[in-house]
């Protein structure tokens, strides 16, 4: 666990977490208005059993905001140079021959070591660091475009299941952090990108067909008024998500919360889910999206039934 030594200066003070010895710095400094740093590493200490097994393994993509939600804002997927030596780090050569550090967040002391850096966000890939051009997640990302709202996203995503089921497919919700939703479908790691887009593709374009506030691909600004967009794009190697359980750089601190389908058929707003919150409610239900990490399905039958062979 964590153990504290106070120093004199309360912006900052030594902890010791899982053994490795941690400065946390700045601790008073406000993040969002009426919400410190000290209240942001609480939260992901506190949440650490849940949103851990969601990062692991999973390439890092930095998102630091120093200066609180309302300042200058950094995305940074080489780890410093002042990286601590007991951080793992991933070595990916991308496609233009650049080697890049990832960090891996798989434990505890990494957890509160980047949340000390301000990183509010943690995205994560759709893939693993074991096979990273394999996804092991599929997502069906639902962008509501106003007057469309998260209500219309629930439907949608309420429809998208039943699609999905019929393929043999189960699936899990959570909302995105912002107006959205994210409904994901586990995978076995033995398809390519291109092949869990062209599926989401496919999918979207027959909701599309069906119901015609969904739209399944980007259009003009006028056409996607009052529509949910299905961004099939966001299957794509180095693309992230939000993480399940991460805060949101948005008012009110808003938490990505995984969904149980009943409460999609209730009158939602997503602003209810926040950091002051989510604690009491995994404490009292688990984490309910945790199939998603253990259940591998496979894609072939929904192939031939999309008529992707």
């Amino acid at each position: 666990g964590c153990t504290a030594k106070q120093s004199t200066d309360t912006s900052e003070r030594w902890v010791e977490v899982e053994g490795r010895r941690l400065k946390l710095t700045r601790l008073e400094k406000q993040l969002w208005p009426g919400i410190t740093k000290a209240e942001l590493i609480k939260y992901y200490a506190e949440m650490s059993d849940f949103i851990l097994p969601y990062l692991r393994s999973r390439p890092m993509t930095l998102h630091l905001y120093p200066d609180g939600i309302e300042g200058k804002h950094f995305f940074r997927k080489e780890a410093p140079e002042f990286t601590p030596d007991w951080v793992r780090r991933f070595p990916y050569r991308a496609e233009d021959g650049k080697l890049i550090n990832y960090i891996l967040c798989g434990d505890r002391p990494t957890l509160i070591w980047l949340a000390n850096l301000a990183n509010i966000e943690f995205p994560i890939t759709l893939s693993r660091i074991e096979d990273l051009e394999h996804p092991d997640l599929v997502v069906f990302d639902l962008d509501p475009f106003q007057p469309a709202t998260f209500r219309d996203a629930c439907m949608v995503a309420l429809v998208l299941r039943d699609g999905l089921r019929q393929l043999g497919l189960q699936s899990w919700v959570k909302t995105s952090g912002a107006t959205g939703l994210h409904v994901l479908v586990p995978v076995a790691p033995k398809y390519t990108f291109q092949q869990t887009r062209e599926f989401v593709r496919r999918l979207g374009k027959m909701l599309e067909s069906l119901m015609p506030e969904v739209l399944a691909e980007f259009r003009p600004v006028e056409e996607r008024k009052g529509r949910v967009l299905i961004d099939f794009g966001q299957n794509s190697l180095g693309k992230t998500i939000t993480a399940p359980y991460s805060l949101k750089p948005l008012p009110l601190a808003p938490v990505s919360t995984p969904l149980d389908w009943t409460e999609l058929e209730k009158e939602l707003d997503p602003r209810e889910f926040n950091m002051h919150n989510i604690l009491e409610r995994v404490k009292g239900g688990g984490d309910i999206l945790k199939p998603v990490l253990e259940t591998p399905q496979t894609l072939d039958r929904a192939f031939e039934a999309l008529g992707m062979g």
